[in-house]
């Protein structure tokens, strides 16, 4: 039976199901074993109450006015502990009774067993789950193998304590997993659950004596402000230019948070690497400050200070303080939110071109971090391919092999019970010393940097825009989903009260590259700040896809016209444009792909595809016929100088939409080597 037809299915019925959500009771689910509950009439709702083992939990969510909620059409998860479970909850409370938990007590309760969006252990991959609870937190799934009855099985794990002792209950409105114990999920910022932990001590007294800790603290913007229409599903589409936005669901945040990840060593790496047992915090800073742990350029227009003593650690420029910071990103992300999902990467990345990958700014001035995820799920810190690259090895009998090995992110299960997710971030664990040095300006970062452009604000992965793909089915099956956001509340971004900005997740298939972007309409005028690439000379590429609803936008670097407006509404087939399909003649490929450049394009990406695996119509962007990259300019990118790209409509049509997929920053060595650039 399978689960991955749920949303077709529930696309037929759903004119029956609102006349009556009750007369639903078949099922063509070929992927659950047959030991699962299938498709019976019941709501979430209803199958908790028909079981008196939920009875507690049934009070909990009546006190929190949320089982009614669960009557209703929707698709929800609902993590159900059982009786036995808040017992011993209520115990940890010195409580008697669920009754004499208070009113607060229960909204909390409710809230951290539920997401709106379904969640099939089937679907689910180690580390968080992609939807956050009702509480705004990502719940943590991991499996272990655990003994029942004298055997040994594989346990499914919530947080890693509360096992699923029943799990994929399938009911009309969504899933049902029983759990044995109450979700707690810790309520410390991230510097506080840290320090809980004595296996990285070191680092947590770095932290501590940097002064980094306290900058990680911030969680919520008290200046942010939101009606509360605009924080509900748009239902009404008479007006396409407000928030309610025409064809799509549109959503803002109703509260902007703050989050940060830290990526740390056990002390038992630094013993490791300076070679001695027991190592101190003290004798880690001495060795910071004597050894090359930070990249010094020849011409540097920020400098890097040395000392040991409180006041030296704190400032910003000094080496201790930047291997510290290099660490830590200000955006809350699992271990699966660093690249797309296992479902995107099997259905669009071509592994034995390019392995999915990602860049982010660090809380180190001026300084970047490359994630990478192989084709077996593993997370890596500034890897890079023996096939990647200017320093490519193209006829290597392994291109799927690594040049620079990086630094690997353990995963949620091999972390152990430990709980690493904070109220405002999450810490991983990593197997080798995080640095940013000379190997990884001068060869990890000597790269084409391809950055989806729902990672240049830490705002769209904090506030629920990037990677956000529940909630489409109860508002319209294969809907695209579109998060906005209001001037002033968007690192990195700067805009006009005329611009609405929107991160948009497509359910399926997707034209766009990660199958999201950021899409603009009104009368636009944004800028963005460009993240801080090691200095060089580079091409300032965007990614678009071109459709006719597009409009034509000017664009300037630093304030300077990148040529003439760009029409969107021009397929790259186009005689203007002059892309021709690739053949078996990869001389007039080549011939093809410099007659586009010397225009100022070039085609997308061998490396990513559109669609999904089963669908026939699946090509590689480079095959697209929407599909294409602009050259916007060549220019000196300066350690320490920040630069910009300015983006305006110059079509009298607020609804001629500005796709920005993503922005491409590639050096010198890339764009011009003998060899030619890539196609990946």
């Amino acid at each position: 039976m399978k689960l991955l037809n749920i949303k077709n299915q529930r696309k037929a019925l759903l004119p029956l199901l609102l006349v009556s959500l009750f007369a639903w009771v078949g099922c063509t689910d070929d992927r659950i074993s047959d030991s699962y509950y299938t498709f019976t009439g019941e709501t979430v709702a209803s199958y908790l109450k028909a079981n008196e083992d939920y009875s507690r939990f049934v009070y909990v969510l009546e006190r929190a006015n949320l089982l009614d909620l669960l009557s209703t059409y929707g698709e929800f998860t609902c993590f159900a502990p059982t009786n036995a479970a808040i017992d011993s909850f209520l115990l940890t409370r010195s409580l008697g009774s669920v009754e004499e938990l208070s009113k607060a007590d229960c909204d909390t309760l409710a809230k951290n067993h539920l997401i709106r969006s379904l969640c099939f252990t089937t679907d689910l991959e180690d580390g968080p789950i992609s939807s956050t609870n009702d509480m705004g937190r990502y719940l943590d799934f991991t499996t272990k193998t655990v003994t029942k009855n004298g055997q040994l099985t594989l346990g499914y794990f919530i947080n890693k304590t509360a096992e699923m002792v029943i799990r994929d209950d399938t009911v009309v409105n969504g899933v049902v997993h029983t759990l044995d114990r109450v979700i707690q999920p810790s309520n410390l910022f991230l510097p506080q659950l840290m320090a809980e932990d004595t296996t990285i001590s070191i680092f947590v007294e770095l932290m501590r004596r940097t002064g980094i800790d306290k900058k990680l603290e911030a969680w919520i913007d008290e200046t942010y402000t939101i009606g509360a229409d605009s924080a509900e599903w748009a239902t009404d589409n008479s007006d396409p230019l407000k928030w309610k936005d025409g064809p799509r669901n549109a959503i803002y945040p109703a509260k902007r948070f703050f989050g940060f990840t830290a990526f740390v060593e056990k002390d038992v790496v630094y013993e490791r690497y300076f070679g001695k047992k027991g190592i101190t915090a003290d004798e880690v800073i001495e060795r910071i400050n004597s050894g090359s742990f930070v990249y010094d350029p020849h011409n540097p227009t920020y400098t890097y200070t040395y000392g040991t003593d409180d006041a030296s650690l704190k400032d910003s420029t000094n080496v201790v303080y930047r291997f510290v910071a290099y660490h830590i990103l200000d955006r809350k992300a699992g271990y699966n939110h660093w690249n797309v999902s296992a479902a995107i990467r099997e259905d669009q990345a071509v592994y034995e071109l390019l392995d999915p990958q990602d860049f982010y700014e660090t809380m180190c001035p001026y300084t970047m971090m490359k994630f990478q995820t192989t084709q077996h799920g593993m997370l890596y810190i500034n890897r890079r391919r023996i096939n990647e690259g200017a320093l490519a090895v193209r006829d290597a009998a392994d291109p799927y092999a690594a040049a620079i090995e990086g630094v690997r992110v353990f995963t949620s299960s091999e972390a152990g019970n430990v709980e690493q997710e904070a109220r405002n971030g999450f810490y991983h664990y990593v197997d080798k010393l995080l640095v940013y040095d000379e190997t990884t300006v001068n060869n990890v970062l000597k790269t084409r940097f391809r950055m989806d452009a729902t990672t240049l604000s830490p705002d769209f992965q904090n506030n629920q825009g990037r990677h956000r793909t529940s909630d489409v089915a109860e508002r319209g099956e294969g809907r695209q989903l579109v998060t906005r956001y209001k001037p002033g509340f968007v690192k990195n971004f700067f805009f006009t009260d005329q611009t609405l900005i929107g991160v948009r997740n497509d359910p399926d298939w997707s034209p766009s590259y990660q199958r999201d972007g950021l899409d603009f309409l009104g009368q636009y005028d944004f800028t963005v700040k460009l993240p801080p690439v090691p200095q060089g000379t580079y091409e300032v590429r965007i990614g678009i896809n071109a459709a006719n609803d597009r409009g034509i936008v000017q664009i300037y670097f630093d304030g300077k016209g990148c040529g003439i407006p760009i029409d969107m509404r021009i397929y790259k087939s186009d005689p203007r444009i002059g892309s021709v399909d690739d053949t078996e003649d990869e001389e007039a490929n080549r011939r093809n792909d410099k007659d586009l450049k010397n225009r100022g394009y070039l085609k997308g990406p061998d490396s990513w595809k559109c669609g999904t695996v089963n669908d026939a119509n699946q090509v590689t962007h480079r095959q697209s016929t929407n599909s294409m990259r602009i050259v916007l300019a060549t220019e000196s990118l300066q350690e320490g100088k920040a630069h910009y790209l300015r983006f305006k409509s110059v079509m009298d049509n607020p609804m001629g939409l500005f796709p920005f997929d993503y922005l491409e920053l590639c050096p010198k060595d890339v764009y011009a080597n003998p060899e030619g650039e890539d196609t990946h």
